[in-house]
Formats: structure tokens, sequence, C-alpha cells
């Protein structure tokens, strides 16, 4: 279906008028008076509008309404004013279709309705002026929560379920595409910033409070996607496996009338459960590129503050300026400055003025520095270990023989045991359960609600979980 067979084709006709921020004052003020009132009067509505509306219905360009009303003029002059313009008002948006309206039942006042498309376009158009913040909604949470209660209860709303960690997936990575663009949009931003104080208010109080507190942080700490993704996956792995399961949601999907036939919901639902296992496993490589991106701005601000602070911004650097940027006239730049402007070299005596016979100290042969031989090849050694110890300092085996460390040969180790002694074991630790999920590990971890204080460190409540003998062990 296409959109204008739903929407009428002079919808936004009064969006594009003379008359537009008149317009889309008065559908704010029919917002308004929808989320209050179950019934609206047109009485009631008009009042409304006299009332919020006054000082703009009074600057109404009239001129402009002719072009849509071939009585606009003459209704205004001959009605009561503000009364008269509040009809016109409504007169414009039920021939746009933006409202309609019905009798009531034994009555002939008048109520005004709105069409569906109606509400979702005026709550979308107030979505942009509201200031109100918005915070990030734990998709990645949600939908690890409700799948996994539906996976342990296996009750009837099985289906509720899955469609709901659907839904979150596809506004988990719109919510991603949408960061990805911003901060190509911040970063594009920096080019017009002329002082380091517009790029220190670009980026604390837009980037790092819209950008980075609300989305990006959440998405690295509380609503990991590295935490969830693999029980995730594993549920929807279990029920794409388990036929009894996929029997169970189909027949509940088709009782709520998604669908008319058996065959038809298993498709549905195997490719449903399908995208969601597939968007988790291509969540990683999204991350990455906007963590690149994230600091690729970082840099171009750090970068473009620096220049603009070892600038010379003083009057001998802007004429340096002006002088650098017409190197092919510069004899009538030079006139005309001198022509304008009137230079002089004043000074004054005072104290300091005397003179004062500097002290002069006679150079003394100094003993030369010993020059020593060094092998041409140590640089590179030097930087090739230099290169290999950075490699090798947070390396799989490392991790693992941490882990194994940590334990103590215990088949369970609970949270609330393990003392970090220094950020290097708290790092080691966060290194440790990403690995989570991964092949050939002799553990895994169990996480659970809550957090804890570990001698100052703040670690989840989780339960590292022993399955065989560590790589260690194996190896020796």
């Amino acid at each position: 279906m296409k959109l204008f067979d739903i929407l009428p084709n002079n919808l936004f006709s009064i969006l594009v008028s003379k008359n537009k921020s008149l317009y889309i004052e008065a559908l704010f003020v029919l917002r308004k008076a929808f989320k209050q009132e179950m019934t609206i009067s047109k009485s009631d509505l008009v009042a409304m509008l006299i009332t919020n509306l006054d000082e703009a219905m009074l600057e109404i360009d009239i001129e402009a309404e002719k072009m849509e009303f071939e009585n606009a003029e003459d209704e205004i002059k001959s009605g009561q004013g503000l009364s008269a313009t509040a009809h016109l008002i409504l007169r414009r948006l039920m021939e746009t279709k933006w409202i309609e309206a019905e009798y009531q039942v034994d009555s002939f006042e008048e109520n005004i309705t709105l069409p569906d498309y109606s509400i979702k376009l005026l709550n979308l158009l107030y979505s942009f002026t509201d200031d109100a913040v918005r915070e990030y909604n734990s998709y990645v949470y949600s939908t690890y929560s409700v799948l996994r209660t539906a996976d342990i209860e296996r009750d009837d709303y099985m289906y509720n379920a899955l469609l709901t960690a659907h839904e979150n997936t596809l506004k988990l990575v719109d919510e991603l595409k949408t960061l990805h663009n911003n901060i190509r949009r911040y970063h594009q931003a920096i080019n017009d910033y002329v002082t380091a104080n517009d790029i220190l208010k670009g980026h604390f109080d837009e980037y790092k409070e819209l950008i980075m507190d609300r989305i990006y942080h959440p998405l690295k700490t509380l609503d990991s996607v590295p935490r969830f993704k693999v029980p995730i996956i594993k549920i929807m792995e279990d029920w794409l496996s388990n036929i009894e399961i996929l029997q169970k949601i189909a027949y509940q999907a088709i009782q709520r009338g998604k669908y008319k036939s058996m065959d038809e919901a298993m498709e549905d639902l195997i490719i449903k459960m399908g995208e969601i296992s597939d968007l988790y496993e291509g969540m990683d490589r999204m991350l990455e590129e906007i963590d690149r991106k994230n600091a690729a701005y970082t840099r171009a601000s750090i970068e473009k503050m620096q220049y603009l602070l070892n600038t010379d911004r003083s009057i001998k650097g802007k004429l340096a300026g002006i002088l650098s940027a017409s190197p092919d006239a510069p004899e009538e730049l030079l006139e005309l400055m001198s022509d304008s402007i009137s230079l002089y070299n004043q000074s004054f005596i005072d104290g300091k003025s005397l003179y004062v016979r500097s002290n002069k100290f006679k150079r003394k042969e100094g003993k030369p520095l010993k020059l020593e031989e060094l092998d041409k090849s140590a640089g590179d050694n030097v930087i090739e270990g230099f290169l290999e110890k950075m490699k090798n300092q947070y390396s799989h085996q490392r991790i693992i023989t941490f882990v194994d460390r940590l334990m103590e040969n215990k088949q369970i180790l609970n949270s609330l045991d393990i003392k970090l002694l220094n950020d290097e074991e708290f790092i080691m630790l966060i290194l440790a359960t990403l690995k989570n999920g991964e092949k050939n590990l002799f553990y895994q971890i169990n996480f659970e609600e809550g957090y804890h204080d570990c001698n100052g460190y703040t670690i989840p409540n989780m339960r590292f979980i022993r399955r065989g003998k560590t790589s260690v062990d194996r190896k020796l």
C-alpha cells in the first residue's frame, strides 16, 4: 500500500503555507486537548485556541489564506475577531483532513475527532520540540530478560516474548545506526568551530551529555552487548532446535489471529528467531565501527583545540594572517593599511631606563662528550621488544592462567570470594568475563542480579564454574 493511499493529498499543505507557524501551534494545542480529554467539543477547542494563541492569531496573513479559502477575509471581518480566526483555523484543519467532526447523539453540538494518522503525526512533530531528556531504554537487557523468563516458564506468553525481543533488537540496531551517524555529524561540526570554547561546549554540553552519557556509556557498561549476547543467542538456538516449542509458539500466534496456517506461522517464527541471532552475531562489528568513530572524533577535537590554542590571536598574529592571505598584492595592501592606520613608536624614561653595564664572562673550553658507537639494529630491537611486550600483556593464555589461579582448584567461585589487589587484576577480571561463551574455555560464568564492592572495585554478582581441566593443566 502506498503512503497517499492512507494520507490525504493536501494534508501537509498547512505546513508549507505562510501561516505555518500558527497552524503548527494550533496542532500542538489540539494534541494537548487529545491528551487531556476523552471527547473534544468544538466549542472547547475554539476556547483553547483563543487562550493559547491569541497573539499569534492577531498576526495571521489574510492574503495567504485567500489562496486556500475564497471568503477567508470576509469571515474574519464579519466575525468576532479571535473567535472567527479560531473557527477559520478549524475549517482549514478539516479541509486538509487533520481533524474530523461528528455530532453528539440527540444534540447539534459538534465533537472533534482525530484520525489515527493525525495522532501519530502530531506526536512525531511534537517530539522535535520536546526538550525532555530521552533515556536509553536498555534494549539488550530487556531482550535477555523477556526471553529468559519465557524460556524458564514455557507458558502461554512465549509468542509475546518473541515479538518483544524481536522489536527490541530492531530498535537496538536503529539506535546503534543513529549513534554512528550522530558521531559523524558532531565530527563534521568541528570544522565550524572558531574558538576553543566552542569545541569544549560542543563536546561537554552536547556530545558528552546527549551521545556519550545516554547511549554510548550504557552500551558499554549496564546494557553491554557482549555480556548478554551469548545467552540470547543460546535461547534462540534452543528454541529453533526444539520442534515442540516452535509448534507451541506458532499455535499461540494463530490463536491471536496473526497467521492463517501452522506452516505460515512456523516460517515467520523461524525467520524472526534467526534474525535476532544474526543481528546479535554481527553487533560486535557495529560497536567496533562506533568505537573508531568516537576515537576519531575525540582525536579531531583535541587537534583542533591545540591548533586554536597555539595560534597567535594577538594584533601581530592577525596582521601576519592578513599579509599571508594576500601574497599577490602586498604593496597595494600595505598602501591601504598605511592610509588607514597611523602607528607611532612611544617610549618614556623611568628608573629602569638607566644604563647598566652587562657582566661579561669569558667562554672556557669544556670537556667534549665521549662518543659511543651503537649497534644499528639496537633501535629496531627495542621497538620489536616493546611491541611484543604489549602484545603479550593481555594474551589469551595469561587470562586463562589468571582465572585458574583465582579459582584455586575450586569448582565454583563466587564473586564475593574474589580479592582484587590492583588495577591490573581488575582489568584481567574484565577480560575474563568478556571471554565467557568462547570455545575451549575451562570455565563459564553465570551472572546474577546486583553488584558489590571488592576492595574499591565494583563488580557484578557472578559465579565462575569450572567445566574441566584448564589449558595450563593440559599443557603441563
